[in-house]
Parts: structure tokens; C-alpha cells; sequence
């Protein structure tokens, strides 16, 4: 359920923004440089990550994630951290409905998680 609530609020350009604030300092002024590289604003940079993860992400990814946050403080918070990682890494790609950035690798990693 973590991380269907996490895909589902975080997929919200202005929900997304709202949740990396919160997660602020270096972490989020990454995120801001990384979408602003992208021409995009950082709840767009956000969401488009986080739904790209729900396409690609199959059930032993999200589990992994699950067990992962589970039990945390701010569980929402951990998993969206892990799911922008790979976006802050070169040569990691994320797709939108209407935009396509970058190359598509054969696999991309969530913070130790594999998705394709």
C-alpha cells in the first residue's frame, strides 16, 4: 500500500513539489538543478519520474521498495527519495506521455532496486 500511495500522490505535479520540499537540502536542490537541466519544472520533473517508475517497476521491485520503507519515520518521503535517484545519475532515463528524455538503458537501478 506504501508504495501505491506514493505513486498515486506523487504522480501530482503540485503534490510531488510539496513532498520534495519537505524533503529539502542537498537532496532536493539536486532534484531542482536536474530539472531544471530538463526544462522542466520540478513537480513535473517529480511526477514524470515517479510515474515513469509505476510503468517499469514489476511486483518484486515495489516489494523490495516496500520492505525497504516500511517502519520508516516518513515511508513516502524515503520511497520518493529512492525513486528520483536513478534520475539524478547519468545516462538514466524517464519517459512521459508527452516527452521522452535521454536513451533507455537496459536497466534502470532505484537505489539498489532493478526496474526495466
Amino acid at each position: 500500500m506504501l508504495v501505491t500511495d506514493l505513486i498515486h500522490s506523487c504522480s501530482n505535479e503540485m503534490v510531488a513539489q510539496a513532498a520534495l520540499m519537505c524533503i529539502g537540502g542537498r537532496f532536493a536542490e539536486r532534484v531542482r538543478v536536474a530539472a531544471q537541466e530538463k526544462g522542466m519544472s520540478v513537480g513535473r520533473f517529480v511526477a514524470v519520474v515517479v510515474r515513469d517508475f509505476a510503468r517499469r517497476a514489476d511486483d518484486n521491485v515495489r516489494d523490495a521498495l516496500r520492505e525497504r520503507i516500511t517502519g520508516d519515520d516518513q515511508p513516502l518521503l524515503k520511497g520518493l527519495r529512492a525513486v528520483l535517484e536513478p534520475a539524478l545519475e547519468d545516462n538514466t532515463v524517464f519517459v512521459d506521455d508527452e516527452i521522452v528524455l535521454g536513451r533507455f538503458p537496459a536497466e534502470l537501478s532505484c537505489a539498489g532496486l532493478h526496474y526495466q
